[in-house]
């Protein structure tokens, strides 16, 4: 495969893919790539992308599968994890808000969402995820995903603006090199002590190459 593979080529495979596994997010993906997509769909699509999301679902499966609302996505891009959390048969997740605020992530998004978007389990919203005001939300949000907290100025800041008891799953790294990080964290103790949960339900990490992704799921 080359840079000058016809699209269909990418379309069979990832068809072929979805009919061998029988997983409906390939199968999603692959009419995605049959219709104009980003040149950058493939970042969002890369092992490291997709192992991050991996773990984050597994955990959550195992700590708060049952949602009492709509999952937020804040920082969603193209909508993939959405989409996971969606496909996941462990979780029961109402519906899915997918945040960004480039706009022309929603349509990329709702795209690849398309039998979500047609069953009113997924919607995108352009937006500062720093305006938003949940407490203002109907109905309530049942969680709040920020997998992006490292390029956020002020963590704490951002967090006590948000209603007392909100379950949240945070994600931050000690990637201190990437200049677009701004709060980065040196250990779990440390995106513990920065996150200030009123209760905790999990805390890991995640080695990578680079860096180390760390994840904290529990409430406000």
């Amino acid at each position: 495969m080359t840079r000058d593979t016809p699209p269909d080529a990418f379309y069979d495979i990832l068809r072929g893919v979805a009919a061998l596994t029988g997983n409906s997010v390939v199968a999603d993906l692959a009419r995605l790539v049959a219709d104009e997509m980003p040149p950058d769909l493939w970042i969002a699509f890369n092992h490291k992308q997709i192992g991050s999301k991996r773990w984050l679902v597994d955990a959550l499966a195992g700590t708060m599968p049952h949602p009492q609302g709509p999952v937020w996505v804040l920082g969603a891009w193209y909508g993939v994890l959405g989409a996971l959390l969606l496909a996941d048969e462990r979780l029961a997740i109402p519906a899915v808000v997918s945040v960004d605020l480039d706009p022309s992530c929603a349509p990329v998004a709702e795209r690849l969402n398309r039998r979500h978007v047609a069953a009113g389990r997924f919607r995108t919203v352009t937006a500062d995820m720093m305006t938003l005001d949940f407490a203002a939300q109907s109905p309530a949000p049942g969680l709040v995903i920020n997998t992006s907290c490292e390029h956020l100025s002020d963590v704490p800041g951002w967090l006590s603006t948000l209603p007392p008891g909100l379950p949240l799953l945070l994600q931050s790294n000690d990637y201190v090199r990437e200049p677009d990080h701004r709060s980065c964290v040196a250990s779990l103790d440390a995106f513990k002590a920065q996150a200030g949960l009123s209760e905790t339900l999990f805390a890991g990490a995640l080695p990578t190459k680079n860096y180390t992704r760390f994840m904290l799921i529990g409430r406000r």
